[in-house]
Parts: C-alpha cells; structure tokens; sequence
C-alpha cells in the first residue's frame, strides 16, 4: 500500500480512518524491572489469586502485569490451567532473572543501611606523596578502633576529582573550588629553610635572606609557585647563585639530606630528619590543611568515622605541622 493511503473503517455507526506505512515494524519497549516481582510473587504465591496476595495488590492487576511482561519481552511465561500453572522455558528464565535480581538489590540495601550504621566498609583517602609515612599511624590507630574499616591511602600530586568518585576524602593544601564538596580545615603547615649539618660544617650558614645568594640553592620548579613558600627561594637567588631545580618536596628533601644546598621544606618533613637542621629558625610561611570530602558521603559512617580521626591524628601533631614544637625547643 503507498504511503499516506488511507482506509475508512465503520464501526457503530462512526467512521475514523489511520494511516498505514509500509515496512513497518513493531518496536518493543523495555520490561518494566518492577513487573519482575510478579514472576517472584507468583512463585511465592503459587497462582495468581496468591501473587495478588504476595503484592497486596487485586487479581487483575496481577494478570495485567503479567500481560505487559510477556509482551515486552516477547515471549509466554506461564501456561495458565484454572488457578494454577506451570512455567514455560523462557518464564523459567526470566525467573531465574528476577530472583538474581531481588539477591542484588537485598545485598545492595543491606549494605547501603549498614554504611549509615556500621563503620565497615573501604575508604579511600588522596594525599600528596610526602604525608603517605604520617598516614601509617593513622592506619593503625583505625584498625584498632573500626576493625571492620580499611583505609586505602594513595600519594600523588596530582588533584583527585572527589565529585567523581576518584577518592572519598582528600587532603588539600588550599580550599576547594568543585561544587557540593565540604572542607574541614585540620592543620597549619609551617615552612623553614633547610640545610644539612654537613653542609653548614662545610660552607656555614647565612646570617640572613641576603647572604642566601651566597650558597647553592635549591628551588623549585615555576609550576609549583601557586604555593607562595615554594616561590621564596628563587626570590632571594642573584645572577650567579648555583641552583639545583626540583619538581617535589620528596627530591628536595633528598638533595638537602645529601649536602648539596640550602632549601625549603614543610616543617613536617625538615624538622624530624636528623641530617637537616633549620637555617633561619622562624618560618617563612604558613598555609593551611583542609580534609575535603564530597557532601553525598558525609553522613556515611565509615567516612565521617574517617574524617574525625583525620581531625584527632592532625590535632596531636600540630607542633610537628606548624614548626612550633621546633621553635619552642630552640627558643
């Protein structure tokens, strides 16, 4: 038949007309996963009369949702024998779907309700590679108190995205900019000029800024600048102080360890190694620790657990952030 033919049908006196189309065919549309706990029900039940029972719903409701089932997955789930039935092939199948389906969900609940009240569960905190050892303690202290809690830690300088799911909680060294994220801040980091005691044995020590451009220096690369200690030192070279470039605080403090120079250093890495020792005892700079997390999981357990030992394990060690445990005992 062309397109656009139309036919004129009677039906009760009233004429209306439709449009055939050729090539045309029928699209199914997707099941409806409720209409699922039918084929449950029924098993349960026992017929139709007893599915009604399981749903808490009337026999025709039952029997309509079965209907639409069948259709739109194109097959015959049941062969009906007065109240009771027997199951086809494919109703057999879909069955076995749906209770796979109700063990999925069951299992998903269980555990969804358990992370409001049971801290259990994983939590991923991202740190920058120079807190991964102050995390150990951290670890350990959590295992004792929420056995049933593991804390993964993972260092890396570059910024996790916590909207996505990358991590749960974050450390961060500045506030956050990404929306729905919440910042607790935890710790002022204090920044000092480094060197090792070889190497002030060696070439001794500057009285002041001034006299730095004096020594081999080493400074950071221009990208990390954003952080304003890490700019000081190239702020106090002159035109032929020797300099030594890095790209992370873990090669910095290693380059100083080995006598090669003068540098900067978070208080929390400078002060505990024994082969450094501050050049200038006040700090050049602090700037501020926040734990960020996104607001979806805060009110889970296992991450507000997490977060508030985050708090307790940075409060016991504020002199060893700040620097001022250091100055005290120089003072």
């Amino acid at each position: 038949m062309p397109i656009g033919a139309q036919r004129l049908c009677k039906n009760a006196g009233c004429r209306f007309r439709y449009i055939a189309f050729p090539n045309f065919e029928l699209v199914r549309m997707d099941p409806d996963w409720s209409d699922f706990k039918v084929l449950l029900a029924l098993a349960r039940g026992g017929s139709v009369t007893g599915a009604a029972r399981e749903l808490g719903l009337d026999h025709s409701t039952v029997s309509r949702r079965l209907t639409a089932l069948e259709e739109a997955v194109g097959a015959r789930l049941i062969v009906r024998g007065g109240r009771e039935f027997n199951w086809t092939a494919e109703g057999e199948t879909a069955l076995a779907a749906a209770q796979t389906m109700d063990t999925a969900v069951a299992k998903a609940v269980r555990s969804l309700r358990s992370a409001k009240h049971e801290a259990e569960g994983t939590v991923r905190i991202s740190v920058s590679p120079s807190f991964v050892p102050l995390m150990i303690g951290m670890q350990a202290s959590m295992r004792r108190e929420h056995p049933r809690l593991t804390i993964e830690v993972s260092g890396d300088y570059s910024k996790v995205d916590l909207v996505k799911g990358e991590a749960d909680i974050a450390i961060r060294m500045s506030l956050p900019n990404e929306p729905d994220l919440v910042a607790r801040k935890v710790l002022d980091c204090g920044w000092c000029v480094y060197t090792s005691k070889q190497y002030a044995a060696e070439h001794g020590l500057p009285k002041s800024a001034s006299e730095l451009q004096q020594h081999r220096l080493g400074v950071y690369v221009d990208g990390m600048h954003s952080v304003p200690m890490l700019a000081w030192m190239d702020q106090q070279k002159g035109p032929a102080t020797l300099l030594t470039r890095v790209d992370n605080l873990e090669v910095m403090s290693q380059i100083l360890t080995a006598g090669s120079g003068i540098g900067v250093l978070p208080c929390f890495l400078g002060d505990p190694a024994a082969a450094l020792m501050r050049v200038f005892e006040a700090p050049i700079g602090t700037n501020f620790g926040y734990v960020v997390y996104h607001e979806a999981v805060r009110n889970t357990l296992r991450v507000r657990a997490t977060v508030d030992a985050l708090k307790v394990f940075f409060a016991a060690r504020q002199n060893l952030f700040s620097g001022a445990r250091a100055a005290s005992k120089a003072s």
